[in-house]
Order: C-alpha cells, then sequence, then structure tokens
C-alpha cells in the first residue's frame, strides 16, 4: 500500500521545531565545570559524614548491649558465689570433762566443703609445709595471671570498624586539597637552594669554559711562548 496521502493530494506538513540558545545558560554551562565539580565533592562528604554518624551510633548500641551482658553475667556469677559461701560451714564444738585426777576436753570439728569434688565430707588435714606450698602456688599464679581487657588501651589500637575505617579514608581522601606548583627544594632534600653565583660557579666547573676564560688562556699562552 503507498502512503497515506490527504484529500487534496498534498503531503501532511511536518511540525516546524525552533530552537533558541540561552547564552546565560550556556555560558555557566561552559563555564561551571569546577564549580560543579566541588558541589559534587561537597555533597560526597556530607553523604560520607552521615553515614560515619550512623555507623558510630550503631557500634555505641552495639557496645552498650555487650556491656550489660556482661555485668548481668557477672552479678548471677556474685550471686552464686555468695550461695556457696553460705552452704559451706566449719563449726567447733568443746566439751569438758572432769575427773578427780585430770581434765580432758574433746573437740568435735565438722568442715563441710560443697564446693569441692568429695561432697560432705571432712576436709583433708593440711599441715603448715602444705600451707606454705599453696601460698607458693597461690603467688607464681597471681604472676602468671595477666588482666585481659575487653577495651584496647592503646592509641594505635582503636576500637573502629572496618567499615568505619573505610569511611574515614575516603572522607579524608576527599577533604585532602593537592598543593600546587613545584615543592620547596630545601622541603625535598633538607637543604637550601643554591643561589644564581654558586649556580653559575658550578656550570663554569663542570660545563664548557666561557670565551673569557679560554681568551685569558691563549693570551697566558702566547706570552709564555714570547
Amino acid at each position: 500500500m503507498g502512503k497515506i496521502k490527504q484529500k487534496n493530494g498534498h503531503k501532511p506538513r511536518k511540525k516546524k521545531m525552533e530552537i533558541t540558545f540561552n547564552d546565560a545558560d550556556r555560558q555557566e554551562y561552559l563555564t561551571g565545570f569546577h564549580k560543579r565539580k566541588v558541589e559534587r565533592r561537597k555533597a560526597a562528604i556530607e553523604e560520607i559524614k552521615q553515614k560515619l554518624k550512623e555507623e558510630h551510633k550503631k557500634m555505641k548500641e552495639e557496645r552498650c548491649k555487650e556491656y550489660m551482658k556482661m555485668l548481668k553475667e557477672r552479678t548471677e556469677a556474685l550471686e552464686e558465689a555468695s550461695e556457696l559461701d553460705q552452704l559451706v560451714t566449719a563449726t567447733t564444738e568443746s566439751v569438758q570433762y572432769d575427773h578427780p585426777n585430770h581434765t580432758v576436753t574433746v573437740t568435735t570439728v565438722s568442715d563441710l566443703d560443697l564446693t569441692g569434688p568429695n561432697w560432705f565430707t571432712l576436709g583433708a588435714n593440711e599441715t603448715e609445709q602444705d600451707k606454705e606450698e599453696d601460698k607458693e602456688e597461690e603467688g607464681k599464679d597471681k604472676e602468671d595471671w595477666k588482666p585481659s581487657s575487653t577495651v584496647p588501651k592503646k592509641a594505635g589500637d582503636p576500637l573502629l570498624s572496618k567499615k568505619i575505617s573505610s569511611l574515614m579514608a575516603s572522607l579524608h581522601a576527599r577533604t585532602k586539597k593537592k598543593k600546587k606548583g613545584k615543592t620547596n627544594l630545601k622541603v625535598r632534600t633538607g637543604k637550601s637552594a643554591p643561589s644564581d653565583m654558586s649556580k653559575s660557579s658550578q656550570r663554569h666547573r663542570s660545563g664548557k669554559s666561557s670565551k673569557a676564560q679560554r681568551r685569558k688562556r691563549t693570551g697566558r699562552n702566547r706570552q709564555q711562548c714570547d
């Protein structure tokens, strides 16, 4: 089938489009690359700061929950220890019997330690030597034992997550400004930059001699020959 034509036989007219240029917008677009770059950088920095704030808040809540859990466990352990102390009994009973020639005293000792492996049994007799050995072992255990700190005390071991450290690194990289121009020679090498006179003297020493120097040398050689 052919193309559709109007009744009068002419082709349908296309709509005309006019393009108008705004000189102000064009100038702003052409000269605003740096401005837009700075705006994007500011927006990225604000976004990173917001994420850091949220991560710090989240970490603070997690740490608070852990401390509350530790506190609860310690209180329960102390309550159990106090109950065991009450169950451990140590009583002494003394009974005297008077006889015509002498006096007899009978002492009954009941030492029940419910915390040991053998419950409801009399405690073992300990001599002074055994007590001294026990004290020495306790002293060694105290020397060997070191308290394990849950929170690091050193400044070099910060309690930060990997996400926070990566966000801090990206924030530092975006906020760091690059220094334009050449760096000072004194800062780079630790020595002061040579002056113009020293540069010229170094050139004369290391490089070719000047025209005046060559003339002086040739004049001296001629005088010596004469």
